[in-house]
């Protein structure tokens, strides 16, 4: 414990309600632990209100093998399912243990505790004696050839308390489970088997769904989601034949590494969050997958229309209301350049912008143009977005190349409202780059309380960047003004 200078316990001294809350954010092994550090702390663990029963508490044997790189098959199987499978008892144990209600719970456990009932068992008395609010459940796969199905009850996860669910590893053969969750108000499926049908049917079965998030699951062909009072839905690293979303009361949507074949259609016109970010390595292992992407983006923003027969399905604009975006773009790509010039139209709204340069960029050809590429921006038209409301941009993994250099320039230059510019480079920004780079806060300005904020904070050191005080950057942008009006006369 720590001590103060005359040796007294200082975190001790803390009500019992304040240390509870700390033990709250600690393993369910480390909690409990607290209790030998005095008669005081004998059962502060028993209120906390976060238990938390990870892979660590399950086995120490199964960590020593990760941690040894030892094979599965150079294991006793049965060894190992037995000691987990008796630490995962203990489960039970603690939470009649602990004293008062629960807000969160996470359990990790095997696919032989759901065969034996026990994690029906523990969702029971998490429901009916500790009026359990946020659930987490994983099953640890220890084998490749585990093949299971969840065969909880139906109806397990109704509960008048319960409003946050969480399922990871889990193959639902049906929606069973989820009939009558009234009053389930967030759901995360991570790394779930299941199919097209239960998917719809589980949305239909919590009928007061609010905020939906889809990760790495398998089994899935078309996501068809047709929902007035969803407000978050997030695709996380999924792979799929088409994509249909209806969502009048939607307000965050995220894809993130998706791919989508052939249809898709997406109608969400209250959207204000939009994120749209790719995996960079995964794109290099596969052009196919890179211009999927692509096509998504286009049909989102309206540059591809509906033609007879080649499976494109044109969008209304989800970007109207639009005030937050996070996109996965190379900014010298002019494919995708124009992609972006369309958004700053659509978007009439938007305050906030983080662009995503994905490393090593492979992907299609770009577009012929009558003028050279670094004159792509000067050559467009200002939106309302730019002109009006953009207020914030952060671009991630900025490599200081010619056409990164111009459209940096062009917002700094054309974005009167704009607050705070923050450049993040890249590992595989050169000296060069990197000197180009920090040009940038030179560069006159068309708000005169604009922030630029270049990292990692050491190029400009490195550099010797000067610093800009504010009577400078405001005489650069009072001359850029001045040329401005002049040359426009």
């Amino acid at each position: 414990m720590e001590m103060d200078v005359e040796g007294v316990d200082q975190i001790s001294s803390l009500p019992d309600a304040l240390l509870s809350r700390i033990i709250s954010h600690l393993g369910i092994s480390e909690s409990i632990r607290t209790s030998i550090l005095s008669r005081r702390w004998k059962n502060i663990w028993k209120s906390s209100s976060c238990l938390h029963f990870d892979t660590n508490f399950l086995t120490k044997s199964r960590i020593d093998i990760y941690e040894r790189g030892a094979s599965f098959r150079n294991y006793d199987r049965k060894r190992l399912y037995d000691e987990i499978s008796r630490a995962t008892g203990l489960v039970e144990r603690v939470i009649d243990s602990h004293e008062t209600k629960l807000v969160f719970c996470s359990i990790s456990h095997i696919e032989d505790n759901l065969k034996s009932g026990l994690v029906e068992r523990l969702i029971k008395n998490l429901k009916e004696k500790k009026l359990i609010e946020e659930l987490s459940l994983v099953c640890e796969k220890l084998f490749v050839s585990d093949r299971f199905q969840c065969n909880l009850p139906p109806g397990i996860f109704f509960c008048r308390t319960l409003h946050v669910l969480e399922l990871k590893g889990y193959r639902l053969k049906d929606a069973s489970p989820f009939e009558s969750c009234r009053n389930l108000v967030t759901l995360r499926l991570d790394s779930v088997n299941l199919d097209d049908k239960t998917l719809s049917r589980v949305i239909l079965n919590c009928m007061f769904l609010e905020d939906l998030c889809l990760c790495s699951c398998t089994g899935l062909k078309k996501i068809e989601i047709h929902d007035k009072k969803l407000k978050s839905l997030k695709l996380n690293d999924l792979d799929l034949e088409g994509v249909d979303i209806e969502a009048e009361g939607l307000s965050i949507l995220v894809l993130n590494s998706v791919s989508c074949s052939v249809n898709m259609k997406i109608n969400t016109p209250t959207l204000l969050e939009f994120g749209f970010c790719s995996d960079g390595g995964r794109l290099q292992k596969s052009t196919q997958i890179y211009s999927r992407i692509i096509d998504l983006l286009e049909r989102c923003c309206g540059l591809l229309q509906q033609k007879p027969n080649n499976g494109f399905v044109n969008c209304s604009n989800p970007f109207g209301q639009l005030h937050t975006l996070s996109i996965s773009l190379a900014l010298d790509s002019q494919m995708e350049q124009h992609i972006l010039d369309h958004i700053f139209r659509l978007c009439t709204h938007l305050q906030k912008l983080c662009i995503s340069i994905p490393p090593n960029n492979t992907g299609p050809s770009d577009w012929e143009l009558p003028y050279p590429t670094f004159m792509f921006w000067e050559k467009r038209e200002l939106h309302d977005s730019i002109t009006h409301s953009l207020k914030l941009v952060k671009i991630k993994g900025f490599c200081g190349k010619e056409e990164e250099i111009v459209f940096a320039k062009h917002l700094i230059r054309k974005a009167p409202m704009l607050r705070r510019f923050v450049v993040e480079c890249g590992e595989n920004c050169s000296e060069t780059g990197a000197r180009e780079t920090l040009g940038l806060s030179l560069e006159p300005r068309a708000s005169v309380n604009l922030s630029i904020v270049l990292k990692p904070e050491m190029l400009a050191e490195e550099f010797q960047c000067p610093q800009i005080d504010n009577a400078t950057q405001l005489r650069s942008a009072v001359f850029f003004a001045s040329y401005e009006h002049s040359h426009n006369m």
